[in-house]
């Protein structure tokens, strides 16, 4: 016998939301979290304004693989692959699956890429076992995986991406400058080096 689901669960399921939700910061009152990741101090007059093309996405603090506290804003002055993915989800891991190459091939020339895990297997908000294990498999050391766990240090907003993998390249300003599309390896690297 064959079960058919409706077709809203699917299209439900495959709808990236970052979970975590927090005040509005700006660069004037801008902490630098303490981690392993380099830090750049965003101006005083830096706003998150959203996460469309010409607007600066609003700073969080979440969990990196290392158990230490990140935040967006530190990465200003450099160019940012943001990689909102799921455990569950197989392009998400295509493309994790070449993070680190991607790291290593452009990190010398001001390039970070971020990874946000915002579901476990199970579509439930990851904990840090599941950011350990992510970053474990696909051996992403030299990069941060985050998890938007929905914690109350969390600051991410709540927002909709549209599909999963979400990525966003971010300017050394952190202006999104595109949302890549495809999300192939290939149009990464593209958009990086339009980028850098």
């Amino acid at each position: 016998m064959r079960v058919h689901l409706p077709v809203f669960l699917f299209a439900a399921g495959c709808v990236p939301r970052l979970y975590s939700e927090g005040p509005v910061q700006t660069g004037g009152n801008w902490e630098p979290p303490e981690n392993t990741w380099g830090v750049g101090e965003p101006p005083a007059s830096l706003r998150g304004t959203g996460f469309d093309p010409g607007e600066v996405p609003p700073d969080f603090r979440l969990t990196d693989q290392l158990g230490d506290e990140v935040s967006l804003w530190q990465f200003y002055g450099q160019v940012v692959l943001f990689d909102v993915s799921t455990v569950w989800c197989a392009p998400c891991r295509d493309i994790a699956a070449e993070a680190q190459a991607t790291q290593d091939d452009y990190g010398a020339e001001g390039f970070v890429y971020l990874t946000v895990l915002q579901q476990d297997i199970d579509g439930d908000p990851p904990k840090l076992d599941d950011v350990q294990e992510w970053s474990e498999v696909f051996g992403i050391v030299g990069a941060p995986v985050v998890g938007d766990d929905a914690t109350p240090s969390a600051t991410l907003p709540a927002i909709q991406f549209g599909q999963y993998p979400a990525v966003l390249l971010l300017d050394r300003d952190l202006v999104v400058r595109e949302r890549v599309t495809p999300v192939t390896d290939e149009a990464i690297r593209q958009a990086i080096e339009a980028a850098l």
